[in-house]
């Protein structure tokens, strides 16, 4: 039991090692639980770069020799921070039946994903399969284990994937002594939790209170069933999810000028996490120029395209540890990367359609969907979530393409998954387009 309580514990503190960006000037006027998560956001990804620094100089893991650095840096921002003035964190008021039982809606939603999560009804098999062994061989090895990803009796656990999902929870290991196997599927209840006060704060910005709890709602309830129905605790997807509707709601609410200090974290963060993370990231940032080219001119392209920079340079340092330990650099894909099977495009296409059902019998898609069609001459405001969401469809059918074979029973196995922050990105568009309107000029919005 007290390994159990000491996995959870080291995972809720991330929060801990990255509280210096708590303090960010853009941070520090949200409401406390959305600190909170920013916090979490980015003690995961400084972990993980930490954790792969070590692992590529030979530094052994330890606990302490991991927390003390991070902790020592979140200082130094909190102290550096802290002087900047900001205004204080607006109050929520969900005075409105539809907020009220928007907030009833999503704790049920929650409750939902929590007693599903923790009976292991919605366990990933590649928890079991890869990301659960990883973890286990990086703390046992007190760093990344170059020799069990050389191994040819690992190639199930694919060896080129990026590393935050083993880091994180080889950390908590370390911490526990080893890996409650039962236990993880329920933490990974915390990513999607954590995306939920984010989502309130920043929609207030144009939905206002009311429309922003009947957003964070819609989303919770669908997310949730999403990752349950798709089997995804123990595995990348709750992370991803988190990182990547993160970086959309505080893009589709910024200001024009804004600091992207935020989005920036977590798109490192979905890049560290999966390999469409890094697909993910392209898209956001094109959507970001659409979203301001009109009203930032080349500033806003050279803003889109500074999003680029740390993610890219995160997932450099990855590769880099590839090539320092003699690992195959990069990513793989399903055969020759130009070689496409066209005759399998209508297959293609029939499955991912059949494999969006989402938990909900396609409600949730259909209706975010519809609402998008419905307003899609103000396209322009939800671009980086348009852009997600389309682009990450049209990547996963390209992957597809390279099937040589029937396609369908790998489409019935990852779909469900891989298209769950492509249905995050289209309810966010559909909530923007439908409630809100463009966020007040300033650097932030006026307190209510």
């Amino acid at each position: 039991m007290a390994g159990v309580l000491a996995f959870g514990a080291a995972q809720a503190a991330l929060a801990a090692l990255g509280f210096g960006a708590a303090w960010h000037p853009s941070v520090r006027p949200l409401s406390a639980l959305s600190r909170a998560a920013v916090a979490f956001c980015a003690g995961a990804v400084f972990l993980t770069l930490e954790g792969t620094a070590y692992s590529m100089l030979g530094i052994p893991w330890s606990f302490a020799g991991l927390a003390l650095p991070l902790l020592l840096l979140s200082f130094a921002a909190m102290l550096r921070w802290r002087r900047v003035p900001t205004l204080a964190p607006p109050r929520i008021g969900l005075r409105s039946a539809a907020a009220r039982w928007s907030v009833v809606i999503g704790a049920l939603a929650l409750v939902y994903l929590a007693v599903a999560f923790g009976s292991s009804a919605g366990t990933s098999v590649d928890y079991l399969l890869f990301w659960g062994v990883k973890a286990v061989k990086y703390a046992d090895n007190r760093g990344i284990d170059p020799a069990f990803l050389r191994s040819r009796f690992a190639i199930h656990a694919v060896p080129e994937y990026p590393p935050l999902i083993p880091v994180v929870h080889g950390w908590g290991a370390l911490a526990a002594g080893r890996l409650p196997w039962r236990v993880v599927p329920l933490v990974s209840a915390i990513p999607i939790a954590a995306a939920i006060p984010i989502l309130l704060d920043r929609c207030r910005r144009r939905a206002g209170d009311a429309g922003a709890a009947v957003i964070a709602a819609l989303w919770t309830v669908a997310i949730s069933l999403s990752v349950v129905q798709s089997f995804s605790a123990g595995g990348a997807e709750p992370m991803i999810l988190f990182f990547e509707t993160v970086a959309l709601v505080w893009l589709l609410t910024e200001h024009p000028g804004e600091s992207r200090f935020v989005p920036t974290l977590a798109l490192c963060g979905a890049a560290l996490t999966k390999v469409e993370g890094t697909a993910a990231v392209f898209f956001v940032a094109f959507g970001a120029y659409l979203l301001s080219r009109g009203r930032e001119g080349r500033r806003g392209a050279a803003r889109a395209a500074s999003l680029l920079l740390w993610p890219l340079a995160s997932v450099g340092t990855w590769f880099l540890y590839q090539k320092t330990q003699s690992l195959e650099v990069g990513y793989h894909s399903h055969g020759d990367l130009l070689m496409v099977h066209a005759d399998q495009l209508g297959t293609v296409v029939k499955e991912l359609l059949r494999n969006l059902e989402a938990g909900s019998l396609w409600i949730a898609w259909g209706f975010a969907a519809a609402v998008v069609l419905l307003r899609v001459h103000a396209w322009r405001s939800a671009a980086p979530a348009l852009t997600l969401a389309a682009g990450l469809l049209a990547f996963l059918a390209f992957d597809y393409l390279h099937d040589g074979s029937d396609p369908t029973q790998r489409i019935v196995w990852t779909a469900p998954r891989v298209t769950q922050s492509a249905l995050s990105a289209v309810i966010l568009a559909a909530g923007m387009l439908s409630l809100g309107k463009a966020p007040v000029d300033g650097p932030e919005a006026p307190p209510r």
